[in-house]
């Protein structure tokens, strides 16, 4: 494995939820051998929580296997706790890390930058991160938290945000990047959209290729290692297959017939189906 990102989701979400509306860089990373983790936020919302009206949602349900399953990292007040998402980072840590890098959206991405500067400091005993990405990323309101982007962001950071966001706005944005991060370690992409972690093609080879580099990786040496593996995995299959072939002949010599019994025609049955298994693998990895 090539590294490993945590993935933290914006308010009203939650790890699964956000795993799916981030499909595009989830699955180019994994490509890599770079692992993605999606934490789910510690405070459990409600209707009353939220900023907008929930009903047609059913946040207000009584029944609990109806209820969308909001979550946030802080309640959207002036005086917010940010100790119980730190707390769910290191429980996290313990449990699936270390990790190289952290990723976020919207509030998530608001925590994320915090992270990206004090993780050692946050979590003891964990190594500094290596790179963060923000969506629609801010720096907080909450004047007491400042103090977590002193001295500036100095890891590389890379600032995604669609020129439509109207949740998060672009100057909201923009103040994350010009105060809080080193201005040498920091590249800004922009969409056309709003409000969401965009799945275009040709943006996600530029975020891919950004991580590679902060990483100090090299894609085609990585590439040419998987094509190594799937190679010798595939000598050591026709390896099976030759000793499988030697062993019915053994069995066919030793029941004096050369007509195959009905075990074997099972094996040949089980061999085919695995091989029409390594050909969807192979698919699956163009």
């Amino acid at each position: 494995m090539n590294g490993r990102v945590l993935c933290l989701h914006g308010f009203a979400q939650n790890g699964p939820n956000f795993s799916a509306k981030a499909s595009g860089i989830r699955k180019a990373l994994k490509k890599f051998d770079i692992e993605t983790v999606f934490l789910n936020a510690p405070l459990q919302l409600k209707g009353a929580d939220l900023p907008f009206d929930s009903a047609s949602l059913g946040a207000d349900s009584a029944d609990s296997a109806e209820a969308p399953d909001f979550k946030g990292w802080w309640y959207t007040v002036d005086d917010f706790d940010i100790e119980p998402a730190f707390e769910a980072v290191r429980e996290c840590c313990k449990e699936k890390g270390p990790f190289t890098g952290v990723l976020g959206f919207s509030q998530g991405a608001g925590l994320a930058a915090i992270l990206a500067n004090k993780f050692s400091e946050i979590v003891p005993g964990h190594p500094g991160l290596k790179f963060g990405i923000f969506y629609s990323g801010f720096k907080v309101n909450n004047q007491k938290y400042w103090k977590y982007y002193e001295p500036k962001i100095s890891i590389p950071t890379l600032h995604i945000f669609g020129e439509l966001d109207t949740v998060v706005s672009e100057e909201r944005s923009q103040r994350l990047i010009d105060e809080c991060c080193v201005p040498e370690t920091t590249l800004t992409l922009k969409h056309p959209g709003g409000h969401y972690v965009p799945n275009i093609k040709d943006l996600i080879n530029k975020e891919v290729s950004w991580v590679l580099n902060a990483l100090d990786l090299d894609p085609e040496e990585i590439k040419a290692n998987k094509n190594n593996k799937g190679k010798a995995q595939s000598v050591t299959g026709e390896k099976s297959k030759r000793q499988l072939k030697r062993e019915q002949k053994a069995k066919q010599k030793e029941s004096g017939t050369s007509t195959p019994s009905k075990e074997t025609e099972e094996d040949k049955t089980a061999r085919e189906l695995g091989e029409l298994n390594d050909e969807f693998d192979k698919i699956g990895k163009i």
